[in-house]
């Protein structure tokens, strides 16, 4: 299913500009939500539909298998380093996007369609919130557990607003495919 090596150095190439497009929006989006109103909760879960805006246009352009797995991957890794305190966004992240890669690839095989990057989005920000929100406590990093009803309630919250982005990113890849920008 998941071969690194059918990965061209185009297809890396652009998984990068990717992740460090979506760093890009994911900070306007948390430092522009942390400017109108001081819960934290907010912050994530308005970036939520912004990345996934961005995340969708380069699976879209890359199309493989694995390109969620990837992105989690490094994104996690950047995230340790920016954040040791919160590790738990490594598994956070690499869980979420081995979750949607396996979804994507069972149901469709590839990301080509607007229904696989729904649903690729989906899974990955439902785990990760998942994984975000019970993790910490489970290692003790947290001294609360929030309610499980809660938890999953921000999860499905945030699945929608991804899938919400997914299916925007879908209209902009359209028009670059249109405009010939985008094969």
């Amino acid at each position: 299913m998941f071969r690194f090596r059918d990965f061209t150095t185009a297809d890396l190439a652009f998984t990068g500009l990717i992740i460090a497009l979506m760093y890009i929006v994911q900070t306007v989006t948390i430092l522009g939500v942390a400017a109108i109103t001081p819960v934290d909760a907010f912050k994530s879960i308005a970036s939520a539909f912004f990345v996934c805006i961005v995340i969708s246009v380069g699976l879209a352009k890359v199309g493989k298998i694995g390109t969620f797995t990837l992105i989690g991957l490094v994104n996690g890794i950047i995230c340790g380093f920016i954040m040791p305190a919160f590790l738990p966004l490594l598994p956070a992240t690499f869980l979420g996007g081995l979750a949607a890669d396996a979804a994507v690839g069972l149901t469709y095989g590839v990301y080509s369609s607007r229904n696989s990057l729904l649903v690729g989005c989906g899974v990955d920000k439902f785990i990760e919130t998942l994984v975000i929100l019970t993790v910490p406590f489970l290692f003790g990093f947290s001294s609360f557990m929030l309610a499980p009803a809660l938890i999953i309630v921000s999860a499905i919250t945030v699945s929608v607003l991804g899938m919400l982005g997914a299916l925007v990113g879908y209209g902009i890849i359209n028009e670059f495919r249109r405009a010939g920008a985008l094969d």
